[in-house]
């Protein structure tokens, strides 16, 4: 296989996975895949395919990205690069190495995302109910 069937059976794989969602946002009430599932799903479809990801961040005039090489381990010279622009999230309490970190671990999650097509319905607006409450605007003062 080259490396682009090497990364459609990658995807295949994750696809057909039984991975139920452990993450769980008490505030707006859904389940995501959490980093370590992504990770998981991502080591084990690559494992499978005799594939491997490197990840980094880099930073150009434009700002932060994250970098996922898709490598092909038995030829190596075989690659597909990805990139996710990123930004530095405000973490209260947090030095600027923790800051960094956060920023790493959650592009890293969700470029694996992308490149994978690892879907979560709860981060696509279209699958919410994004009306405003009738009741909650009838109560602002817009005066």
């Amino acid at each position: 296989m080259n490396i682009y069937q090497k990364l459609n059976e990658a995807r295949k794989l994750i696809r057909e996975s039984e991975v139920k969602k452990d993450g769980v946002n008490q505030f707006s009430k859904y389940s995501y895949f959490t980093p370590e599932q992504v990770e998981n799903l991502v080591a084990e479809a690559c494992e499978k395919t005799g594939t491997i990801c490197l990840t980094s961040l880099d930073k150009d005039e434009f700002g932060y990205y994250q970098v996922l090489s898709f490598v092909d381990m038995e030829k190596p010279e075989e690659k597909i690069a990805f990139r996710l622009r990123t930004d530095r999230p405000e973490i209260k309490a947090t030095n600027l190495t923790q800051q960094m970190g956060g920023m790493d671990t959650y592009s890293e999650r969700y470029i694996k995302m992308k490149t994978f097509q690892i879907k979560d319905n709860s981060m696509d607006f279209d699958s919410q109910d994004n009306r405003v409450d009738k009741k909650v605007v009838d109560d602002v003062d817009f005066g």
